[in-house]
């Protein structure tokens, strides 16, 4: 391929070689992103497409197969993702987007919003999903739900879930495509609903419930459903048997599949959410950890950041050293800074609280030249003016507990459960 390549597509007339050498670009460009190396990945999958051209999305039995075009441009999309090139990504899904079909389409909208959530744009995130749930013709209320409404839509959700076989459930093993991408949506769309503490966020879990239910489908992407039903039982019901029953039914479904970034995402939200209330800290922190991981392995770099950010919290729960705990934070904080930041602004509150607690005055900000703003405040108008409640809420709870100077240790959970349970109603 590379000789190929480098003689370029201009000498080469003939649409069967076009076609035979975009393949192989194809080839080479996969192989590399299964070895993790995006960067060259990408470069393949560029030269391909030089080869087929712009022509290739006729597909009239004269110009190149339209499969081969959607290969390279998604692969081309998901390696650009992969080495933070935004604008790449752009480009590539939008060319998806005006040559297939929308069921076609849904593996590019869904690399666009994770391109979209690894820069912090929340609140365009939640328009997209929410757009794209009601083209998957699922009901999204307008406006925003209430309380009450949410409160009847969670007892429906129960009252359905009964009616099934939760072994079945655990152990059923689903792979439709369109339905696996459908959740994808439905998990981006449920992030952004998360940082912005929107109504959408318990409403969106029920639905994704009853759809894995009435569609019979149970794949690995279904688990986040059952996974945010457990802590809507903690919050919203005060459930905690309840919760930690389908948490567990979240990782029995998860179970039957190989690691993925769903992987990722579901850990976090079961062992930094639910499992928390019920084990050790440190075993919570060991499992994290173990999350954050297997994240960075599999090229989940962006919801790897997740379970790095709450592992500082519990370490400072646990009430270890500072001084290391300062350290080890300003480490994180560069990988963050890399490849999430929301993450990253969530940590450095934890740093100015750190060095709170240590009695010195905070040079976390100008550790990193400004990228965070000046000081606090400015994290903090940042995120009114991005509609972003989960950071603001946190911004809080940071001010509270270091007013408390550490004696919020004992009282951290159900101050947290507080004002979780108000963010999101």
């Amino acid at each position: 391929a590379d000789h190929i390549n480098h003689a370029g597509p201009d000498f080469i007339l003939e649409l069967s070689q076009r076609k035979l050498f975009a393949t192989w670009n194809l080839i080479v460009g996969k192989e590399m992103t299964a070895r993790s190396n995006f960067g060259c990945a990408l470069h393949y999958y560029e030269q391909g497409i030089l080869f087929i051209g712009r022509g290739g999305w006729l597909d009239d039995g004269v110009t190149i197969h339209h499969q081969l075009c959607l290969d390279l441009y998604e692969g081309a999309a998901d390696a650009s993702l992969a080495v933070r090139n935004d604008s790449l990504v752009k480009y590539y899904t939008e060319v998806i987007f005006q040559n297939v079909p929308f069921e076609d389409s849904l593996p590019a909208w869904i690399t666009l919003m994770t391109s979209l959530e690894s820069s912090g744009q929340h609140k365009r995130i939640l328009d997209t999903g929410l757009t794209l749930i009601q083209r998957l013709n699922i009901d999204v209320p307008k406006p925003q739900p209430s309380p009450v409404e949410l409160m009847k839509t969670m007892s429906t959700t129960i009252q359905l879930m009964s009616n099934f076989d939760v072994d079945r459930i655990a152990t059923s093993h689903s792979a439709d495509r369109c339905k696996r991408n459908s959740f994808k949506i439905f998990i981006r769309t449920l992030v952004a609903a998360f940082s912005l503490s929107s109504p959408y966020l318990p409403h969106l879990t029920c639905e994704m419930v009853r759809y894995s239910l009435q569609n019979n489908f149970y794949g690995v992407e279904s688990s986040v459903a059952f996974a945010g039903f457990a802590f809507f039982n903690i919050v919203m019901k005060n459930d905690y048997a309840e919760a930690k029953y389908w948490a567990n039914i979240a990782l029995e479904i998860l179970n039957q599949w190989p690691p993925s970034s769903v992987t990722v995402r579901v850990n976090w939200m079961v062992y930094g959410l639910i499992i928390v209330w019920f084990v050790p800290l440190q075993e919570t922190k060991r499992r994290l950890l173990e999350t954050y991981q297997l994240g960075m392995k599999i090229g989940s770099f962006s919801t790897s950041m997740y379970p790095l950010c709450f592992c500082s919290r519990i370490a400072l729960l646990e009430g270890e050293n500072l001084s290391v705990l300062h350290q080890s934070n300003s480490r994180d904080l560069k990988t963050m800074t890399k490849y999430n930041l929301h993450c990253a602004k969530l940590s450095v509150l934890d740093m100015v609280m750190i060095d709170e607690l240590r009695g010195i005055d905070s040079n976390t900000f100008s550790m990193f030249n400004g990228s965070f703003g000046n000081d606090e405040k400015d994290i903090i108008i940042d995120a009114q003016l991005k509609g972003d409640n989960y950071l603001l809420g946190y911004a809080y709870q940071r001010r509270f507990f270091s007013v408390k100077k550490f004696s919020f240790r004992v009282d951290f959970f159900a101050i947290s459960r507080c004002v979780s349970t108000v963010i999101c109603l």
